[in-house]
């Protein structure tokens, strides 16, 4: 990675969005090379007698986990595991945690009659392919959405056993073009980046793909024994491992790439002990092999630790944290720095109104610039200096608010600086932020409703609208508490509930929608219709967001549930590249910890914004540990923005992209009849 990159990793998301359709594709530079983001050897997990059983590979530590469960899988970073309930027949994912377990169901189509097995984590661990009916499913890790099929019908076949890497690749086993049709496995690699097939060894079974995706392992029966082969991830140089006239089964791959883990049963002697099965290593440069003390079992899995990020982007105050987190995000004009974009506007909003400010962050996604602070009476020196350095002349600033709010002298400034400057104003911060949605889009695909009272909920509204870019089709709309003005209910009245997704932040929003709507204000509106709810805390409505509007998120930021001006940079920063979270001063909150966990998988990186007093050092590495394993992250401080001096204290490495938001908004449905 450049080591002058500001943001090289804070643009990042690993290419593990790219699952099978169920996130959209990353533009640009979105490549996952694991030498790049290297991986210490963790603890082996691995099934006896139908429970699962961690330990470290030199035998320690060896701890029981679950007692109906077999077949797990590591996410890529190591904070997750996948496996099969096989108690009730379920697909769980659960978070590897030292504070605390949660799991979820990866639910079944109902009726479908699938019986997963085998699951693996693909990508950067967003999603997991499993087998269910004969063929590989595609489910995302930390979501109830249905799992869909992975593969199309023109390559269709009998197909199960995946094992899944962080740069795309998928090893899997294929016995025929059908199910009912018997035949000798073979192993098969499918590219998920280019859609690829290719056979890469027959007679071969029990795949498992290299840390880096570049080869695999599978066993291959010779002379009555399973032995393991190693191969390229392109079908050359095909090497047998082993000889010894045992059966290797189900092997695993070190993290680190130089070892290979697997079971195999022993018949009990003095030298051996009991009859069972057990877990070997085989050292592949030395080629010794050796018995993992006390682990006694089957297909065992290895966990990778690979370190996370933590940013924080701050100033020397609140304004200049707004300064550095543009700087954080936005190329100096002339120069192209890897993971920073080119600013095609600006908006500008007032340092001392949170209200005009709540709806600038869905403006600036879709305008593609930063969201600046200044003052009412005049453009801030800091703000002139920011606009000259990232944004072309000729360009359109933003101004929200009335000459109340920003006056004509900071318009007339931006125009004397060489730029168009547009203000968005109308009589109130309600018809304001009509006036912003008209800005945004004539065609709204999504409306958030949110309380102009308090800045919260419709601070990360404008986050998950700004989100969808360029192309963005998503506007709020600020109620007055729970009564809506006569600018919103009109604006509401010419859409169709049908064909435009009413989506409620709060309870204040939610009755301002009702008391709109039993009042006759949306006449045109019919007497059946749907909306979608969010309800709860602040902190609680922003996960709520995050959960349904971004379904494989790999970056976050988090601001300082006190500061709006914090939750302006954060969402501005970040608004194309993750959700906005809230969190209290010195503590991690318990439901912003909640998410990060249930999401670790897929997410590798968390900027923090603002500085001790926003969001204290304490909290950083209860971030850590809720996004990964114990102590393995990065934590990168940018102060003003820019990359600090030391080289030591850069991230690793990471790719880069930008994952296109995926809203299921299937189960907030709220359906009214009149």
């Amino acid at each position: 990675m450049n080591i002058s990159a500001r943001r090289g990793f804070a643009a990042l998301t690993t290419a593990a969005a790219l699952a099978a359709g169920l996130v959209a594709g990353l533009p640009g530079q979105a490549t996952a090379d694991t030498a790049g983001w290297p991986a210490t050897d963790g603890r082996l997990l691995y099934n006896e007698l139908g429970s699962l059983q961690y330990i470290n590979p030199d035998g320690t530590r060896s701890v029981s986990f679950y007692e109906t469960a077999n077949q797990a899988a590591w996410s890529a970073d190591g904070s997750q595991i996948a496996y099969v309930d096989s108690a009730h027949g379920l697909l769980r994912t659960e978070t590897y945690a030292q504070e605390a377990i949660r799991g979820a169901d990866v639910v079944m189509p109902t009726g479908s009659g699938w019986h997963p097995t085998d699951p693996t984590f693909w990508y950067g661990g967003g999603d997991i392919v499993f087998t269910a009916g004969g063929r590989l499913r595609v489910a995302v890790a930390n979501s109830g959405r249905a799992p869909q099929t992975l593969f199309g019908t023109d390559v269709d076949g009998c197909d199960s056993k995946a094992s899944g890497a962080v740069n795309g690749k998928l090893a899997f086993v294929r016995t025929g073009t059908s199910c009912s049709t018997t035949g000798t496995p073979a192993v098969w690699v499918y590219d998920g980046p280019t859609k690829a097939f290719k056979k890469v060894a027959a007679d071969a079974d029990e795949p498992s793909m290299s840390p880096d995706g570049q080869s695999l392992v599978f066993t291959r029966s010779v002379a009555g024994h399973k032995q393991l082969f190693t191969i390229k991830a392109d079908g050359t140089g095909l090497t047998q491992v082993t000889t010894d006239p045992i059966d290797h089964n189900r092997p695993a791959w070190s993290p680190k790439g130089d070892r290979i883990a697997y079971d195999t049963y022993v018949t009990g002697s003095a030298d051996t002990g009991p009859s069972g099965s057990q877990i070997w290593i085989r050292d592949l440069a030395a080629g010794t092999e050796t018995r993992v003390p006390t682990a006694n079992g089957t297909d065992v899995a290895w966990q990778p630790i690979r370190k996370n990020a933590i940013s924080r982007v701050y100033g020397s105050d609140t304004y200049d944290t707004n300064i550095a987190s543009s700087k954080w995000t936005w190329n100096t004009l002339g120069k192209s720095v890897p993971g920073l974009m080119n600013a095609s506007s600006a908006v500008l909003i007032s340092k001392t109104d949170s209200a005009y400010a709540t709806t600038a962050t869905s403006l600036a996604g879709k305008k593609h610039g930063p969201v600046l602070m200044t003052s009412r009476t005049g453009l801030d020196s800091s703000v002139q200096t920011e606009l000259k350095r990232m944004l072309p002349k000729g360009r359109t600033v933003y101004l929200v608010g009335g000459t109340s709010i920003l006056s004509s002298s900071v318009a007339s400034k931006v125009t004397s600086l060489g730029y168009v400057a547009k203000r968005l104003s109308d009589v109130s911060r309600y018809s304001t932020s009509v006036a912003v949605a008209k800005t945004i889009t004539s065609a709204p695909k999504y409306v958030f409703l949110a309380t102009g009272t308090d800045y919260h909920n419709a601070l990360a509204a404008s986050s998950a609208a700004g989100a969808m870019g360029t192309s963005g089709t998503a506007v709020v709309l600020l109620t007055q508490g729970s009564t809506m003005t006569a600018s919103v209910y009109g604006y509401l009245n010419k859409y169709s509930p049908s064909t435009t997704k009413i989506i409620t932040v709060g309870v204040d929003a939610e009755s301002a929608l009702t008391k709109a709507y039993n009042g006759g204000k949306l006449p045109h509106w019919p007497s059946k219709y749907s909306y979608y709810r969010l309800t709860g805390s602040p902190a609680r409505a922003a996960l709520q967001l995050a959960d349904f509007w971004w379904s494989s998120p790999s970056d976050a930021a988090v601001a300082s549930v006190n500061s709006w001006t914090g939750g302006v940079s954060a969402s501005s920063a970040m608004t194309t590249f993750g959700p906005l979270l809230w969190t209290d001063v010195t503590s991690l909150t318990y439901d912003t910890k909640a998410y990060l966990m249930t999401t670790s998988a897929s997410l590798n990186h968390v900027a923090v914004f603002g500085g001790n007093g926003s969001v204290d050092a304490k909290v950083i590495p209860l971030i850590g540990r809720a996004i990964g394993v114990d102590s393995a992250y990065t934590y990168t401080p940018y102060y003003k923005g820019d990359v600090p001096q030391s080289p030591a204290s850069q991230p690793l490495s990471a790719s880069t992209g930008k994952p296109v938001p995926a809203p299921d908004l299937a189960p907030l449905k709220v359906t009214v009849s009149n």
